[in-house]
């Protein structure tokens, strides 16, 4: 999905932070259930980083953190996955030891070294995260199978078979690409046009049957089963495509080479970091499902010898460490938290209809008098206070309808109907925040809204109407107002 755009179900389209919400508010609701009370503060376990690109990695975690707004939570901290598991085994270790924590989950891998047990609280000595995760493992064994969907094929003559059509089938999430008229229409000709007439077939299914998921699902089967066993099958047939390969552990360990060495160098960099040699790690302590691969297993082994590696609960540790850090207070509130307080002191409309607070998100109704709804939303805005006005007011030509004020500085957002031609002299003194559309659905059709902002100082302030002086082309539906807080 666009985490920009959001992805559309049903004829609704969600923000990615709204999809997590889901979720949170699922568990929330069977936390009351479980224990008849009321549960509004969580703790929020992430990665040691998204990406590699810190901006994007902050962009993450406040999605996470805007997301369990949206469930209903009012106290909102994180700790990081791996200090979550150290806190757990802190509660079982009898004296002082240092630990390294191997967190190797589906997309990432995090190293954490803490000091532990005893009666002192643990102390975290160094902590690293890569990018290298069990979906990079499905991934190369998806590769093993690209013969099947035509990757040695020749189009056209003597043509390779088109690398970017390849690059699309690493992931299931990426396979439907090639549905789309122009690839799908390439594929239809290497069919009658290739020397590998069958494969093109079962690449045609592979990418409009929408079974790619599928497919991992079975890939993902596999790649456990060759952790007890050293020889397993991969079996997948659907239509035109019939999978029977024997995939040996050593095979798979081939595959996945360039991972193991990427997971080696972590290791050598976190001791690095501490400046500690293996000799002085005490315990290592493995969780994350990916932790379980034997190439992994004996890789810590080699470095850190067999007598010093354990096993911790690979799909529950962080789970219950998270639930210690919640229970010692140890979470961490996010340095961002101020952009999610209202900062409207009061608000009210010159014209005597009702305006309301609102918190933005996809799929809100955006007007107190009708019931016409955002249906898309930038993630840029999701999460941010609003101000929900009477759609009747947008022929309002007042230079101070809608009367604010502001208990500290801040950035204020108008989302002003995209049609108009001039906008009113109010409205000028505005930045248009370019690339962020706003469509509101109402019975006529979907219509698109602009979004412009300015920097007001605490105190006390007011916009015009829509149709106020300056205005000229066609507005028939009232603009939003939101806010977000200074620093």
């Amino acid at each position: 999905m666009s985490l920009n755009k959001g992805t559309r179900i049903f004829n609704r389209t969600y923000t990615v932070d709204q999809l997590i919400a889901l979720l949170l508010t699922e568990i929330r609701t069977q936390a009351e259930i479980q224990f008849e009370e009321p549960c509004d503060s969580v703790v929020l376990g992430r990665p040691v980083k998204f990406s590699d690109d810190a901006d994007v990695t902050a962009r993450a975690e406040e999605i996470l953190y805007r997301a369990a707004r949206f469930a209903g939570f009012r106290e909102i901290t994180f700790q990081m996955e791996p200090i979550a598991a150290a806190h757990l085994y802190h509660r079982q270790a009898t004296r002082r030891e240092i630990a390294l924590i191997f967190d190797f989950g589906g997309g990432t891998l995090d190293l954490t070294i803490v000091e532990v047990g005893g009666k002192q609280l643990p102390r975290v000595v160094a902590t690293q995260g890569a990018l290298i995760g069990g979906d990079d493992l499905d991934q190369r064994i998806m590769r093993s199978l690209w013969p099947h969907f035509g990757s040695r094929a020749k189009v056209d003559g003597d043509t390779d078979f088109p690398p970017e059509f390849l690059d699309r089938l690493q992931t299931w999430q990426t396979m439907p690409e090639l549905s789309r008229p122009e690839p799908l229409s390439k594929i239809h000709h290497y069919r009658e046009s290739s020397d590998s007439p069958a494969e093109m077939r079962a690449l045609e299914t592979l990418v409009t049957q929408n079974v790619g998921f599928k497919l991992f699902q079975e890939i993902e089967r596999t790649k456990k089963a060759l952790t007890p066993d050293r020889m397993t099958w991969l079996r997948f047939a659907y239509g035109d495509i019939n999978l029977n390969e024997r995939i040996l552990r050593r095979d798979f360990e081939e595959m996945i080479e360039p991972e193991i060495a990427k997971v080696a160098t972590n290791i050598r960099a976190i001791l690095k970091e501490a400046h500690m040699g293996a000799d002085q790690i005490d315990v290592v302590l493995r969780t994350g499902g990916t932790s379980l691969v034997p190439a992994c297993v004996k890789l810590l082994e080699a470095y850190f010898g067999r007598d010093k590696i354990r096993d911790m609960a690979p799909l529950t540790s962080v789970g219950g460490g998270l639930a210690v850090v919640a229970h010692e207070e140890a979470g961490l509130a996010p340095a961002y938290a101020y952009r999610y307080e209202s900062p409207f002191a009061y608000t009210r409309a010159t014209s005597g209809r009702h305006y309301e607070p609102a918190i933005l998100r996809a799929g809100m109704q955006c007007y107190t008098d009708q019931d016409y709804r955002i249906i898309n939303l930038p993630l840029a805005l999701s999460g941010f206070y609003g101000i929900r006005s009477a759609n009747l007011d947008y022929g309002s030509d007042e230079r101070r309808l809608l009367r604010f004020k502001l208990n500290r500085p801040s950035k204020v957002y108008v989302i002003y109907q995209a049609k108009a031609e001039d906008l009113p002299l109010w409205l000028r003194g505005f930045q248009q925040e370019e690339g962020l559309q706003v469509d509101i659905r109402t019975p006529g059709g979907l219509y698109p809204f602009l979004v412009y902002s300015r920097d007001f100082p605490e105190g006390a302030f007011a916009l015009g109407g829509a149709h106020a002086e300056g205005y000229n082309g066609i507005v028939f539906l009232n603009y939003i107002a939101a806010a977000v807080p200074h620093r």
